[in-house]
């Protein structure tokens, strides 16, 4: 296996290494699997610190569209040819160079079988995560960002997402109340007209702008209670 660190993964993922970074990227390595049969593929393993770390990132690249499928314990996005996944902190880029006759399928299955097993039982994700997923449109639509949720706004690491009826959200829960009262006028501040503060979280559509919807309170309660 290859492997770099952030001071010089450029030299594999030029043009990516800076967002990697962002998404809090401590090594990469590349490496070549091949089964029993000869079929092989390509993989870049990235170690993102922490598993809501390689969910975000697994999300930005994986979008909603494909189907996701969840093997040995690792969420990845099928295609033809290129197939992203994460287990645990580690965000997975797979490269496909197959034959129309070999099962490609099969083929990820057997590598993440051979991945998985020689890493360590991951640590759970946030359960903040997985109230969002059940209030969202879908749970693909939520996306985590762990240096800005909006860098205009300066909002620090958090959640977006799509909700039931089409809006779009960010939320935010900080390490104190007093903390989420800063933010909170830090974006009336900045224009943000419809939030809602509930002790030491702050949620907010950037768009609307009328009063504050039952579905934000409930859902900012939701998150700060889990």
């Amino acid at each position: 296996m290859q492997t770099w660190t952030p001071d010089n993964m450029y030299e594999h993922v030029n043009g990516e290494a800076e967002l990697l970074i962002r998404y809090g990227a401590r090594g990469l390595g590349f490496a070549a699997y091949e089964n029993e049969t000869g079929d092989y593929l390509s993989v870049d393993i990235l170690d993102l610190g922490e598993p809501i770390n390689a969910y975000g990132l697994y999300r930005l690249y994986a979008g909603c569209d494909g189907e996701e499928l969840a093997i040995h314990g690792t969420s990845v996005l099928a295609d033809d040819y290129t197939q992203y996944g994460f287990y645990g902190q580690y965000f997975l880029r797979i490269n496909l160079d197959t034959s129309d006759d070999v099962n490609s399928r099969a083929l990820v299955e057997d590598f993440l079988i051979h991945f998985t097993g020689q890493i360590p039982e991951p640590s759970p994700l946030p359960r903040t995560l997985a109230v969002l997923q059940q209030n969202a449109g879908k749970p693909c639509e939520v996306n985590y960002h762990p240096e800005q949720i909006d860098y205009d706004l300066e909002t620090g690491p958090g959640y977006s997402w799509v909700g039931k009826n089409g809006e779009s959200y960010a939320a935010i829960v900080l390490d104190s109340d007093e903390s989420a009262a800063q933010q909170s006028e830090a974006l009336m501040q900045k224009g943000i007209a419809t939030l809602v503060l509930y002790r030491n979280g702050v949620l907010w559509n950037k768009a609307y702008t009328g009063e504050p919807t039952d579905y934000m309170k409930q859902t900012i309660k939701q998150l700060v209670e889990q």
